[in-house]
């Protein structure tokens, strides 16, 4: 899907409005085919932030081959709540010839990787529906559009949190997405939402859980003012004490590592015609009798057929274990 991006370049006029303890601006709009914009009466509406007492370590997962996150210092925050509500226009997406909100700018991202994302966003200020500035939701969107081609749906509430309401979230995750509702799961690159306030907060994980945080990368959330409002893309340590669910990208899941081979020296399948001997020579390299087999054959224990005796009690018992075909028996050195 193929879609229309037309950058808005907005410049504060004047910020002298007050009204219902909010702050409105007179904002000029230049769109990329020449024209211009005036809108007055645009509520900013900044993030809240409630910083930590303490500051906690901040663990971030690095890529191999991706190079360093510049991520400067990094605040503990105990919640966030993003400022300005999506517009309605935002629930749908944006085939050919369509716009979203104003005049929608969607950027081109890397997302081969959680830090190629981070890399690319720090410090930006993305704006996707040309409303409120650069919001939380604004660079998660570029993020879905990027990926999946299709918006970052609210499903009509016009907040972070309801990305994962009840009905919505099935609709966001698809078939592209896992869904992660156990904080202490979370791993970088899983898009985090929380609830904090009335509009909650989302963002991108960038490390694994770590005591009740995890590193957070998003917007509004305390970085440089971007113009329109809304805060530059940064990376916080966020509680997850508001956390309500995540976001894994698939294409971020790896695969699970193949098992090891078990070490046949170490637990032994007994075919027929095994031979206590033949495990010897090819464990040790040599076979030894008398003495040395029987404590050797005290280290043998059997798994299946009399579990807990040894191959030595097949020696010296009548119902002992020896070997038996299809038994599995594991050496224990004590």
């Amino acid at each position: 899907m193929k879609l229309k991006r037309n950058k808005i370049i907005a410049t504060i006029a004047t910020a002298l409005l007050v009204a219902l303890g909010a702050v409105g601006s007179v904002v000029i709009i230049h769109n990329q085919d020449g024209s211009t914009e005036i809108k007055t009466d645009i509520t900013i509406r900044p993030a809240v932030i409630e910083y930590a007492d303490e500051q906690e370590p901040a663990v971030i997962t690095e890529e191999s081959g991706q190079g360093a996150i510049e991520t400067g210092e990094i605040p503990t925050v105990e919640a966030v709540e993003s400022g300005g509500p999506v517009t309605e226009v935002n629930n749908k997406s944006c085939p050919e010839g369509e716009e979203c909100g104003q005049g929608a700018y969607v950027p081109t991202l890397d997302i081969s990787s959680p830090q190629a994302f981070a890399n690319q966003t720090l410090g930006q200020c993305i704006d996707v529906d040309g409303y409120y500035g650069a919001q939380c939701w604004d660079s998660m969107a570029a993020f879905f559009i990027n990926y999946t081609g299709h918006t970052l749906y609210t499903c009509g509430t016009g907040a972070a949190k309801g990305t994962i309401a009840e009905g919505c979230w099935q609709q966001n995750a698809g078939d592209q997405f896992t869904m992660i509702w156990d904080p202490t799961q979370i791993q970088a690159g899983d898009i985090a939402v929380y609830s904090t306030g009335q509009w909650g907060h989302i963002g991108m994980a960038m490390g694994e859980y770590n005591n009740g945080y995890f590193t957070l990368l998003g917007q509004n959330q305390g970085g440089a003012p971007c113009p329109g409002g809304g805060a530059a893309g940064n990376i916080i340590n966020l509680s997850t004490r508001d956390f309500i669910g995540a976001f894994r990208p698939n294409i971020y899941i790896k695969p699970a590592p193949e098992p090891e081979p078990a070490d046949q020296c170490k637990v032994w399948d007994v075919q027929a015609g095994d031979t206590l001997g033949k495990i010897m020579l090819a464990c040790t390299g040599e076979v030894k009798w008398g003495e040395a087999m029987n404590d050797y054959a005290q280290h043998w224990y059997s798994t299946t057929f009399q579990r807990f005796l040894t191959v030595y009690d097949g020696w010296v018992s009548t119902n002992g274990v020896g070997l038996f075909a299809g038994d599995t028996i594991e050496y224990r050195s004590e």
